[in-house]
């Protein structure tokens, strides 16, 4: 386990080797990171981060991290992504992007980690619980605590699969 709260394990645990994932957010290529252990285990994606330090760091990894602002990147409309990530800062750019990505692309997420930092501020729990409910999405895990930080994350399976 790479990720900072079991993220990757429980992905692989739910949907197995050789998925796909859409990481925003990528920071660091295999500490605390979300996809290393899936990219490990024959998983293809694609991870997105604005900072160009990462760049040289993620030499290491099969798969690409494009350096970009996640909230204007012309996202690939493909119909479906085992995984995706979202953790960008500060937490109101992070639901502006998941609104984004729900309405103006037709792409479905089998599971969804959503980082809501509500251990900061948790004014878009609710609504980013409602906006994914509304797209078809079960919480499946509520305010996932991170040793140090308190609760910082949602987790959702897509219940139309």
């Amino acid at each position: 386990m790479y990720s900072q709260a079991g993220q990757d394990k429980f992905v692989l645990d739910m949907i197995g080797a050789n998925g796909t994932y859409l990481e925003i957010g990528a920071a660091y290529p295999i500490v605390y990171n979300n996809t290393y252990l899936l990219e490990l285990n024959g998983w293809k994606g694609l991870s997105i981060d604005f900072e160009p330090m990462y760049l040289e760091q993620w030499k290491v990894r099969r798969n690409p991290i494009v350096i970009a602002d996640a909230l204007t990147y012309n996202y690939p409309d493909v119909d479906r992504y085992d995984y995706l990530q979202l953790d960008i800062d500060p937490t109101e750019k992070t639901f502006a992007l998941l609104q984004k990505l729900l309405k103006e692309y037709k792409t479905r997420y089998s599971i969804i980690t959503f980082e809501t930092d509500a251990y900061l501020d948790n004014r878009f729990v609710e609504p980013s619980r409602k906006l994914l409910s509304d797209y078809g999405y079960k919480l499946e895990r509520a305010d996932v605590i991170c040793e140090g930080y308190g609760a910082f994350e949602d987790w959702y399976i897509d219940t139309k699969l």
